[in-house]
């Protein structure tokens, strides 16, 4: 398990440093445009990037490399909700095969036979062989720690508590299966209902890209014209911009994309998934979806706008 969770902190310390990189050589190795900066007797000739295509090149393959180190924390998420789902079942068939007078390895091998992802997960740490409350309870502790999921952590105490108290076991565990089954339902039917807002915020990034695109289309040439006309109206050194294109306003705002969906999907990570992981997956599929739609806009938006 530590095995696990240290390659899992390796992984996500790398993705984030090869982003990096990536990001700063978007920077250094696109062609640049000098921006002056006149503010009263200050000058400043800030370099910005000229080329948005070079950018959404970079940009793109960023968020590839995010996309690629998320998928298996997106698989790590989705066997936890499957065994987060199954839990109460596991331990009302225990439940009903001590009842009957099974053994408790009898009982368990009953559950393996009747598949799901949670009985081959304990399966792989069981074995074959008697299976005691203390062997339960373990392999299900190591499940809860791998997945770091509390409601298996619940199970495990409860379950060898239960399988030690004797002529208990069988009201301990039904108690426990009706307690655990209401709160596992209510936490999946949490998370099925905030699903919508995944959709919402992809729409969000949609109307942000196709609004920034046609801003940069028609109003920012405008607006630099209009800008360097007042600029010269005003006294010599007071404030002036010089080689503000648009190229340039083009590639800030790829940027600005990877910056919102990094936040967005932060956001539906922490809200929808409770897991970072997972909301960087959707960061990345936000990012390439909309440096892909804004190349096509800014390909057929001068046209359509007759700019």
């Amino acid at each position: 398990m530590r095995c696990v969770v240290k390659l899992s902190t390796i992984i996500k310390y790398a993705t984030a440093l090869v982003v990096l990189i990536i990001i700063v050589f978007s920077y250094l190795m696109v062609p640049k445009a000098v921006v002056t900066l006149n503010l009263v007797s200050i000058s400043l000739n800030v370099p910005l990037p000229s080329n948005y295509v070079y950018v959404s090149v970079y940009v793109v393959s960023a968020a590839l490399v995010i996309l690629i180190a998320s998928i298996p924390e997106y698989s790590r998420w989705r066997i936890n909700n499957y065994v987060t789902g199954e839990l109460p079942t596991f331990i009302r068939m225990i439940r009903d095969g001590l009842s009957t007078g099974l053994t408790i390895t009898e009982t368990v091998n009953l559950t393996f036979r009747q598949g799901g992802v949670l009985a081959r997960e304990l399966g792989s740490r069981l074995g074959s062989s008697v299976i005691g409350p203390s062997e339960l309870g373990s392999a299900l502790m190591s499940l809860a720690r791998e997945f770091n999921n509390r409601y298996l952590e619940l199970a495990s105490v409860v379950l060898e508590s239960a399988l030690r108290s004797g002529t208990k076991a069988t009201e301990v565990l039904d108690l426990a299966y009706r307690e655990l089954d209401n709160v596992v339902v209510n936490e999946l039917d949490k998370v099925n209902s905030l699903k919508p807002y995944i959709a919402l915020a992809y729409t969000i990034i949609i109307v942000y890209v196709f609004l920034g695109s046609v801003i940069l289309a028609v109003l920012i040439p405008r607006l630099i014209s209009t800008t360097s006309t007042i600029v010269s109206s005003l006294p010599t050194g007071l404030i002036s911009f010089g080689s503000l294109s648009v190229n340039v306003t083009n590639s800030l705002f790829v940027y600005s994309i990877m910056i919102q969906s990094i936040f967005a999907g932060m956001i539906i990570g922490k809200v929808v998934y409770r897991n970072l992981g997972v909301g960087f997956m959707h960061s990345s599929i936000m990012t390439i979806t909309a440096v892909a739609l804004n190349y096509v806009l800014n390909l057929y938006m001068p046209q359509i706008m007759h700019v």
